[in-house]
C-alpha cells in the first residue's frame, strides 16, 4: 500500500495551485501497533513498529479507525492512533479509504537497547 508518484505529484500541484478541490479531508494518521504474532511471523528483536497511514475521510475519528482498520489487516495490532489534516497526495476519492503508507520504523525490546554510560566513580568522587 505505497503511494505512487505519477498522478499523485499532479494532484497535489493541481491542489497546491487551487485549481483543484477534495471532496474531503486528506490525513496523516501516525499510528503505533504491536505485532500480531499469530497472524504473521515478524522479526523476533522487535515489539512494534511505527508508521503513517494516509487516509481520506471525513472526520478525525474515521481517520483513526480507517488507519487503524488497514494496519489489523497487515497482521498489527494499534496501540494509539493521532491524526492531522495535510495537503492531498493522492487523487481526491468519493469515500473514506486508506490509501497509502511509509516505511515501518521499528520499536526495539527494551533488553536489546545498550544502555548509554554513565558517569564513573572517579568522577563522582572528584
Amino acid at each position: 500500500m505505497k503511494l505512487r508518484l505519477g498522478p499523485s505529484a499532479f494532484w497535489a500541484r493541481m491542489h497546491r495551485w487551487r485549481l483543484a478541490r477534495a471532496r474531503m479531508p486528506f490525513w496523516r494518521v501516525v499510528v503505533e501497533a504491536r505485532f500480531d504474532r499469530s497472524a504473521r511471523r515478524w522479526p523476533e528483536r522487535y515489539e512494534g513498529v511505527v508508521t503513517a497511514v494516509f487516509v481520506w475521510a471525513r472526520t478525525v475519528e474515521e481517520a483513526e479507525g480507517l488507519a487503524s482498520l488497514a494496519l489489523q489487516d497487515e497482521g498489527l495490532t494499534p496501540v494509539t492512533a493521532d491524526a492531522m489534516k495535510c495537503p492531498p497526495a493522492a487523487p481526491a476519492r468519493d469515500e473514506p479509504t486508506a490509501v497509502s503508507r511509509t516505511p515501518y520504523g521499528y520499536i526495539a525490546r527494551a533488553e536489546d537497547e545498550t544502555p548509554t554510560p554513565g558517569p564513573s566513580r572517579r568522577d563522582a568522587r572528584a
